[in-house]
């Protein structure tokens, strides 16, 4: 089995005690009224932010042109828009079981992902060699591209679907060949396919990376990096095109944990705080962070902030697959589950992300 017998024990995403935190509660004094106020206001921006986005189900949408502004590109363009979240509406309401896999090849991709939150595919070297020809512009852009300062080093081409049309076909009757769009329709109960393609390029820092706490001394989490997505009902596919071991930035799953990851608001709360700045772990930011009520301290990136001895940090270190490349060179997962991705400590790692979301009609 893929998930070696492993599962998230919790219902629910971690909860952290941020009065008990050495790098919050522990070195902060009690908020007055100007910090709490400052903190509710972020929070608020962030809420409205991340609630219009849900309700307009905004990662299935097609993004607007890079060019020009996007909030005037987007009232050009509400016409069609309107008329898209209608069909798409319309199509998830009419379609009941239709989505439930109809191959094998499907349902061996789907029993999986439904029951861990992730399936590991085995592309073969001709697949892989295909898909670097394809995005060999792309890549070989990355390669020329001056490495990003600061913990990611790391580089993106995000490839647009209008201008490169013939590539998201290929991508996308690959997938279906696959069983990989027939597993994600009926996983996210809707008709998907590939919406979104990036290349990316991720490489080892020069030195290696402090500690988020180190002006409060306060060591790296062992969980530093885990997480869940911002955006809804999307499926993502990491496809490996080289090497890549457990220092080279695999992707790494916590079993189970896409189940967790099922509560309105808890999912709202973090997506708000995030899309507002406040899960940075700069000593400013975590302390606007910490003015906010306890019940609104979630972060959708959380991992830094938990602690080694938690009852939670020890559940993602035990229930936790490392998917490395002799396990399999592609991985189908649900980003709302707990995971980490192209967290690179030695080498570097040359992959493509590919998103499934619902497609233009």
């Amino acid at each position: 089995m893929q998930s070696e017998a492993k599962s998230y024990p919790f219902d629910h995403l971690p909860a952290i005690d941020y009065d008990a935190h050495p790098a919050y509660g522990r070195v902060m004094s009690m908020p007055m009224l100007g910090a709490r106020l400052k903190a509710i206001s972020y929070f608020g921006y962030g809420f409205l932010l991340t609630s219009a986005q849900r309700v307009i189900d905004i990662a299935h949408l097609p993004p607007p042109a890079a060019a020009g502004k996007p909030l005037v590109t987007l009232l050009r363009h509400l016409p069609t828009y309107l008329r898209l979240i209608l069909l798409q509406r319309l199509s998830r309401f009419t379609a009941g079981r239709a989505f439930a896999p109809k191959t094998e090849r499907g349902a061996a991709v789907f029993a999986p992902l439904q029951a861990d939150g992730f399936a590991a595919v085995q592309l073969g070297s001709d697949a892989v060699a295909q898909i670097r020809t394809q995005l060999a512009p792309q890549l070989s852009a990355l390669e020329q591209r001056a490495a990003p300062t600061g913990e990611a080093e790391r580089r993106r081409i995000d490839v647009d679907p209008a201008a490169h049309s013939d590539l998201y076909r290929w991508f996308n009757q690959t997938a279906a060949d696959l069983g990989l769009t027939e597993a994600a329709s009926a996983y996210l109960k809707r008709p998907v396919g590939v919406g979104r393609i990036v290349a990316e390029l991720a490489e080892a820092p020069g030195t290696p990376a402090a500690s988020p706490f180190a002006d409060v001394s306060v060591e790296t989490s062992p969980c530093d990096g885990f997480k869940v997505d911002l955006a809804y009902n999307v499926l993502k596919l990491v496809i490996y095109l080289g090497e890549v071991g457990s220092a080279n930035g695999p992707l790494t799953y916590v079993v189970g944990s896409n189940r967790a990851a099922t509560r309105f608001w808890d999912g709202l709360i973090r997506r708000a705080n995030d899309l507002a700045g406040l899960s940075s772990t700069q000593q400013a930011w975590r302390e606007t962070f910490y003015a906010l009520p306890a019940g609104l301290q979630r972060k959708a990136t959380f991992g830094a902030d938990l602690v080694a001895d938690s009852a939670f940090a020890a559940a993602i270190q035990n229930e936790q697959v490392e998917l490395t490349s002799n396990k399999a060179n592609a991985v189908l997962y649900d980003p709302a589950g707990i995971h980490r991705d192209g967290v690179v400590s030695q080498g570097r790692r040359s992959a493509v992300v590919i998103t499934f979301t619902e497609l233009p009609r």
